[in-house]
């Protein structure tokens, strides 16, 4: 089953004309994000298709709440501007692919379907892109790299445990409901992890916790098998 959900009727007609031939489409406008929780929650769907504006404040983070009511379910993101560091994080929070609202409806055919054989469809250029934005945590920066581990030491529990939840693609709605605090808090919270650490946004903390949890883990398989 194929979903599409986007404010924009004119973009909705488009896409449910071009594709309805190709797939079976659930028949019904979903043009806000209350409409699409309540539908998800209701209905099967293998392929999601959302257009960005149809996000409220968390903004690309709220794929991994979409994920959260059908883990199974592969999502295409659409937007309007496509912005590389947005391409990045809808990645790496659960999304299949993420493309212009001025796809051809011909592309768009070949994207819904390599999604729906669970491939990733990215332009050419993603890998490097990733691997540039680890790179700017790990190398380029000599001593936030050398610091890793002291940079996590600065962190309280709370900011530790939330700074956990970023990293596995929780919005600050989630992980206030998690931790019971307000998402004024947690917003409060995220502005000293930044300080702390060193960091912009979002997309690099969940970037720096999981270089950290990588190295924490090759660091651990080696000392075990080194007693052995």
């Amino acid at each position: 089953m194929l979903l599409i959900a986007t404010p924009y009727k004119e973009d909705s007609s488009r896409y449910h004309d071009h594709l309805e031939g190709e797939f079976e489409l659930y028949d019904i406008d979903l043009y806000d994000r209350k409409k699409l929780d309540m539908t998800l929650k209701k209905v099967h769907v293998d392929i999601l298709i959302v257009d960005m504006d149809l996000f409220t404040t968390g903004g690309i983070h709220e794929i991994s709440e979409l994920r959260a009511i059908q883990p199974k379910m592969h999502i295409i993101v659409i937007a309007k501007d496509v912005n590389h560091r947005d391409e990045i994080s809808a990645i790496l929070f659960g999304a299949k692919a993420y493309c212009s609202r001025e796809i051809s409806c011909e592309v768009l055919t070949k994207v819904v379907k390599a999604v729906g054989q669970n491939e990733i469809w990215v332009d050419r250029l993603f890998v490097t892109r990733l691997l540039a934005e680890i790179e700017d945590l790990t190398n380029l920066r000599k001593d936030e790299a050398q610091d890793l581990d002291s940079a996590i030491a600065k962190l309280t529990p709370r900011e530790s445990q939330i700074a956990h939840y970023i990293a596995i693609g929780d919005t600050n709605k989630q992980i206030s409901e998690r931790l019971s605090i307000s998402e004024r808090t947690v917003k409060a919270h995220l502005g000293v992890i930044f300080r702390k650490m060193g960091l912009n946004d979002r997309l690099q903390l969940a970037l720096y916790m999981n270089r950290y949890q990588q190295l924490a883990d090759v660091w651990h398989a080696k000392h075990f098998s080194d007693k052995k």
